[in-house]
């Protein structure tokens, strides 16, 4: 379906006649209309529901007729309201039309009549539709109309409920599935009326055995009904007992997290005091030590300058002093009280002469030992510096990790949502409970249907023995035979077109969804099509509005697309598949951030070959814009008037303007 035209007369605020040229162009599927708060955005959008389905969503849904046509009319004058739709579906061009006529009576519209017109081109000329409501909902059913024409900040209701059924009827209308469905009920029928028929032409005997065969199938549908309801209770028992699991889970693991956060925090504290008791022995050794980092450099200066002129180390008296010399000298007597002679008298002078040498050299001897000491203490001080400092490290870089752990636990935690393990408990057995019971419940009813089973087939055995001889009633039973083998095999068809849809579907919507949303969340579709987004640790996860926008818009553009690619690819004389879809969207960005925004903007065009947004400025302006305006193939304006600015136009109405 391809949307062409859409014009307005005295709809809601959009007075007299206008009209909206939308966008068909392959390579520029994109129709842009601009409308702040007030100007009719929303009504546009109802207009689409209305001359479609003759309903809406707008407040005060009775007051379509313009207010300023109905200010502008006389009193008793005739009022017309119509929306008008010109459209192309499967190659058929159409045109619609609904309208309002009424009388203006004490300022309202009296007497209205309401019409609805629906005209295709055939052989060079439009011909009228005898049943528009039919072949409009054979085009686009009503019951998907908020898939394809809605309000972009209303949409997150798909991912909001549990109830899947609305999201599997909307998979069967789509994919025309519903079509292999409406067949095997009206098959079913026509072999209600066949057995009629076999039963008017047969005699007593066969008569009495298909009634007999009729009311045992008319309970073993009752078995059915009964065996499918069991399962479904008990799946869902199921699910709620892998949901309770999940939260013990989350429960023991919490406890689990809390225990090792405990530890973390331990270690913290004794890392903290060891870092504390490092960094004062670095502290100590530095202010009492650091003064001989420089000393080699010295030392190095001082062993150049300082030389021995002569003197051994060994030859050198550094004891020996003047003043001991000069007494042996005047008592004439050695200290071990021996009488000094002549000859030793001189060798005591002379020594006397050298006592300067002696002392100087000594002191440097002296000086050379002490920076050997002074050396030896500034290498082991700087030995111990730098353990000093690496313990320094390891202990920061350890308390670093704890603490990014002790955040990222933290993070994790504030997620969770904290269950009474003893209500689940006590649920999860409640649970377990009703599964045992469905299940005997179960074994009951598929005993009573082999049962029943068994004497349907008994009966249809004494059925077929039966000669007949009248040709009608062959007939009536070859008919019979063939709408059963017919049930089956479209029962057959429908199984495997669904599975098939169903896969080519799910992986669409993930595709979708991952382009869309920022976070590598996933979206599952399950085997009962329930929407359902798990995190990176396969867990639910609760969505914002925004994300939940996105999750609903990632499903509608996975279905238009999937109905696209099957209508593409559908081969001659097969059931019709899927279908050309427009989407119709007003606001679509309202509840994106800007990341958001740029991410479905850049790939909204690729979700259906016709694509209409009613947008606001805001919404536009920005990366809405860039990502989208080389897509744009049309662009309109709507200019509202308010009469308080306007005095000559005592009504307010808006007027749509291309660009």
């Amino acid at each position: 379906m391809f949307i062409k035209t859409l014009r307005l007369y005295n709809f809601r605020q959009y007075f007299e006649k206008q009209e909206i040229h939308f966008s068909t162009n392959p390579k520029k599927n994109i129709t842009v209309i601009h409308g702040e708060n007030g100007a009719g955005k929303t009504a546009l959008l109802n207009a689409f529901n209305w001359v479609l389905y003759g309903v809406t969503d707008l407040p005060n849904p009775n007051q379509l007729v313009s207010g300023s046509a109905i200010h502008s009319a006389e009193e008793g004058q005739r009022v017309e309201m119509f929306v008008e739709l010109e459209f192309e579906s499967r190659g058929v061009e159409y045109i619609l039309k609904r309208s309002l006529v009424g009388t203006k009576n004490d300022k309202e519209i009296k007497n209205i009549l309401e019409d609805q017109e629906l005209k295709y081109y055939q052989n060079n000329n439009w011909k009228r539709m005898a049943s528009p409501t039919l072949e409009i909902n054979r085009i686009l059913p009503e019951n998907l109309r908020s898939y394809f024409f809605f309000d972009g900040e209303r949409i997150d209701n798909l991912s909001k409920h549990e109830d899947n059924d609305e999201i599997k009827e909307t998979v069967k209308n789509v994919m025309d599935l519903e079509v292999i469905d409406r067949s095997i009920k009206h098959t079913e029928d026509a072999m209600k009326e066949f057995k009629k028929e076999w039963a008017d032409f047969a005699d007593e005997e066969t008569k009495q055995l298909l009634v007999e065969k009729d009311k045992l199938e008319e309970k073993k549908k009752e078995l059915v009904e009964e065996q499918r309801q069991y399962q479904r209770n008990s799946k869902s028992r199921e699910e709620q007992i892998r949901d309770i699991d999940e939260k013990l889970i989350n429960v023991k693991s919490i406890r689990e997290i809390q225990d090792h956060r405990n530890y973390l925090e331990s270690t913290r504290k004794k890392q903290t005091g060891n870092l504390e008791t490092v960094q004062t022995r670095l502290q100590n050794s530095v202010s009492k030590l650091a003064y001989l980092a420089p000393i080699n450099i010295l030392a190095d200066k001082l062993k150049k300058r300082l030389t021995n002129n002569g003197i051994t180390e060994e030859e050198a008296f550094p004891d020996l002093s003047v003043k001991l010399l000069n007494v042996i000298l005047e008592q004439e007597q050695c200290i071990c009280g021996e009488q000094i002679d002549e000859g030793k008298k001189k060798k005591i002078e002379e020594l006397l002469k050298k006592e300067s040498l002696f002392n100087k050299q000594s002191s440097k001897v002296n000086l050379r030992s002490d920076l050997r000491l002074a050396e030896n203490v500034r290498i082991n001080f700087l030995k111990e510096l730098k353990l000093l400092e690496k313990e320094e490290y390891e202990i920061k870089e350890d308390l670093y990790d704890i603490e990014n752990k002790l955040e990222e636990i933290s993070g994790n935690l504030s997620k969770r949502e904290f269950e009474d393990v003893a209500a689940l408990e006590s649920n999860r057995r409640l649970f377990k409970e009703d599964i045992t019971e469905y299940t005997k419940k179960l074994g009951v009813v598929e005993n009573e249907l082999a049962n029943i089973d068994q004497e349907i087939s008994k009966v249809q055995n004494k059925i077929e023995m039966q000669q007949q001889i009248e040709d009608k009633a062959k007939l009536a039973k070859r008919r019979l035979e063939t709408c059963e083998k017919i049930i089956r095999t479209m029962n057959q068809i429908y199984q495997l077109k669904e599975t098939e849809v169903k896969s080519d579907l799910q992986n669409k919507i993930q595709e979708v969804y991952g382009h869309f949303l920022r976070k590598g969340f996933k979206v599952y579709l399950t085997d009962d099509f329930k929407l359902i987004v798990k995190n990176y640790y396969d867990e639910k996860v609760p969505l914002s509005q925004g994300e939940r926008q996105i999750t609903s818009l990632s499903f509608i553009g996975a279905i238009v697309d999937i109905a696209r690619k099957h209508y593409n690819n559908k081969k001659e004389g097969v059931v019709n598949e899927g279908g050309i879809y427009p989407l119709v969207m007003d606001s679509p960005f309202g509840a994106l951030d800007s990341d958001h925004r740029t991410r479905v903007a850049r790939g909204i065009h690729k979700l259906s070959n016709q694509i209409i947004i009613i947008v606001s400025t805001s919404q536009w302006e920005g990366e809405v814009e860039r990502e989208m305006r080389n897509f744009v193939g049309c662009e309109y304006n709507l200019n509202y008037s308010d009469p308080r600015d306007n005095k000559e136009k005592s009504f307010e109405y808006t007027e749509i303007q291309g660009w």
